[in-house]
This record gives C-alpha cells, sequence and structure tokens, in this order.
C-alpha cells in the first residue's frame, strides 16, 4: 500500500533531505533503515545539487541495530544483523549523468562496502560541449535556430591550468584564489567593456570571491541559492543595464533558476561547473544581444559601474580556471581525448607560468 508508515513499508521512496529530516524529527526514526538491502540512488548529479552530505548521513544509519525493536521477532533475524555486519550484504546503485568527485568518493569509501565486490560502468570517452558554444551547426545546439545568424558565436575559449603539485594539493583552494586575485581578477578591472560574469561551482568560492570583490571595491551584482528570488532578478537587471559592472553566479543559483542573463560580453570561470552543460549554457549568454550603449562614456564611470554609457566591444571571450583535481571536469567540458592532454603534469618541474589552452 502506497503512503504506509516507513516500518510497514517495503520500499522506500524519498529523497535524502526528506530521511534526514524524518530522523531530525524522531531520534528512532533510523530505525527503518536497519533492514535495507537495496540502496539506488537516482539521478546523484541531482542530489549532489541538493546536499551530498545528507546522503551519506542516509548511508551510514542503514543497517544500524535498532534502538526500538518494536514487533520484530529476534528468532528470524539473520546472524549477521545481528552481529552488525548487514551493511557489508546491502547492495548500493548510483545512476548518474556524469561522474564526480563525491560520488566516486562514496562510492569507494566504507559506506559501500559489500562482500562481492564493486562494478563501475561510465562512458569511455567524453565528446565535450565546445562545439555547442562555437559552431552554430552542432547538431546539440539548444539554440541552433537562434544562433544560426551569428556565425562568430564566441571567438575564444580559454582554459588555464592553475599549477598545484602533489606536496601542496591540500591548498589547491588557496592557490586558484591566489592565482585568481593576483592574475584574473586585474583583467576584469582593467578590461573596458561591462558585462563581466564570474561564476563560481560551489557557495564556498562564491562567498569567497565575493568578499574579494568587495574588498577590491569592484562594483558587481549578485546571484546566490541564497538570493532572493525578487533581489535576484534586480541583480541581473542592474547588470544588464550596465548599472553593475559584474555580475557573480553560482552553479546552484542558476541549476534553481534557469535565468536569461542578458548583457554579457566576458564570462570567467573561476571554476568549472560539474554539469558540463551549464558551460554551454552560461557561454550562450553572450550571444544575447546588449542593450544599447553610448560608446562615447565617461571614464569615470567605467570601473564604479558604469551605467548605460558603458561601451560593449564585439569581442565575446571565455575563460576558465582549472587544477589537475579538476580532470573529470575539463574532460567534460573539453572532451577526453584534450583533456587528458590538458590535465597531464608537464616535465618542466621549474616553470612557473600557467599552461594556457585557447580554442578559437
Amino acid at each position: 500500500r502506497p503512503f504506509v508508515d516507513f516500518f510497514g513499508a517495503d520500499i522506500v521512496f524519498a529523497s535524502p533531505l526528506g530521511i534526514v529530516t524524518a530522523m531530525n524529527d524522531d531520534i528512532s526514526a533510523a530505525d527503518f533503515l536497519s533492514a535495507i538491502e537495496l540502496v539506488i540512488v537516482d539521478r546523484c548529479d541531482v542530489v549532489a545539487m541538493q546536499n551530498w552530505e545528507h546522503l551519506e548521513t542516509v548511508l551510514e544509519k542503514c543497517n544500524q541495530l535498532p534502538k526500538d525493536a518494536k514487533d520484530v521477532d529476534v528468532n528470524r533475524c539473520h546472524e549477521f544483523h545481528l552481529n552488525g555486519a548487514a551493511a557489508s550484504a546491502r547492495q548500493t546503485i548510483f545512476l548518474s549523468q556524469f561522474e564526480t568527485a563525491e560520488i566516486n568518493a562514496t562510492f569507494n569509501g566504507a559506506l559501500c562496502a559489500n562482500v562481492e565486490g564493486k562494478f563501475r560502468l561510465r562512458a569511455t570517452k567524453e565528446k565535450g560541449v565546445l562545439g555547442l558554444v562555437a559552431s552554430p551547426d552542432d547538431p546539440r545546439n539548444l539554440r541552433k535556430n537562434e544562433s544560426a545568424t551569428l556565425p562568430n558565436l564566441i571567438s575564444r575559449q580559454e582554459f588555464e591550468l592553475v599549477r598545484v603539485s602533489k606536496k601542496n594539493i591540500q591548498d589547491a583552494d588557496d592557490i586558484r584564489f591566489r592565482h585568481f586575485a593576483k592574475v584574473v581578477l586585474p583583467r576584469i578591472r582593467e578590461n573596458p567593456d561591462q558585462g563581466q560574469l564570474i561564476f563560481c561551482a560551489t557557495y564556498f568560492e562564491f562567498v569567497r570571491v565575493r568578499n574579494l570583490l568587495v574588498d577590491r571595491e569592484v562594483s558587481f551584482a549578485i546571484n546566490s541559492e541564497y538570493t532572493d528570488i525578487a533581489e535576484a532578478a534586480r541583480a541581473r537587471t542592474l547588470f544588464a543595464d550596465g548599472r553593475k559592472r559584474c555580475l557573480l553566479l553560482s552553479e546552484r543559483a542558476y541549476f534553481y533558476q534557469r535565468r536569461n542573463i542578458r548583457g554579457v560580453n566576458s564570462v570567467f570561470f573561476y571554476s568549472l561547473p560539474e554539469n558540463p552543460q551549464f558551460y554551454a549554457e552560461v557561454c550562450s549568454f553572450m550571444k544575447n544581444p546588449s542593450p544599447t550603449r553610448n560608446h562615447q562614456s565617461n571614464t569615470k564611470n567605467q570601473f564604479r559601474g558604469g551605467g548605460r554609457g558603458a561601451g560593449v566591444s564585439g569581442n565575446k571571450t571565455a575563460h576558465a580556471l582549472f587544477t589537475r583535481l579538476d580532470a573529470l571536469k575539463i574532460e567534460r567540458v573539453c572532451g577526453t581525448k584534450r583533456g587528458k592532454k590538458m590535465i597531464q603534469e608537464t616535465k618542466e618541474v621549474d616553470k612557473k607560468d600557467n599552461d594556457m589552452f585557447v580554442f578559437c
């Protein structure tokens, strides 16, 4: 029967957040997870956009000895269940549109330790989404009809490898941030055009970049998953009208609110999105016509907002930062063959300059 109590159900359809909420309301609510024999996590890529820690919490609570036996006949229980070894016999299946580091960590960790072993099936080659951005004739192009009249969609797609050695791999986030503050942000500030879109994959990166823009007194607006819908719409309007120079966007904000952003002239990916389709869609914002602006702008206002007087050039560029830890992301965006060449370590150990890969 559908919609029965957890303890009377043979199959439970629920989101990780729903189960965690039930466990927080009642300490013994996790008891219904003690006899779980099969866990199917569908659309892992969508679960990751919610909160992957909720799923880890649910898997930790599975197959534990219940606090309340209720109507269970102990004589009919398997001995390995009573010995606390039920998790080793549980089957766990992950289904995802693409592979992420969180999925691999959970799959290879102690939360999925079946005695019969593990099996992983994935696509051997990724085609990448560069063609969706650069070619209007690509059959996968979401806006093929619209872009057919735009032979030159984006002039350059730049991917910059931020060097992270094995010794300081734990400082990869700090190295990326320092490089962005020292190299990329001055480029954004010196660009005479308005319409600089900055994309962050996680909220922690979003907060870090936001604080940096405030400290450097950059005129910007924000769209994050915690931004009110009305405030987010107002921020996009200010950005499209040129009253804000930059727009800071998080991946989850775009995941939940697929809004069309006008007035984008350049895109800077502080980190590549997990979903490769988001890379193509965010870059496609540069194909949208920008509001009419007077090219004879007041140079004093070019940095602090600029208003409607900011100039707009025809050069459309996407610039992305990545490290060797982003191998899965760069493979999905640029393709398997290109991704392996881009991510491999250089033999020049003393080389200080970062590698730049440009697709025109």
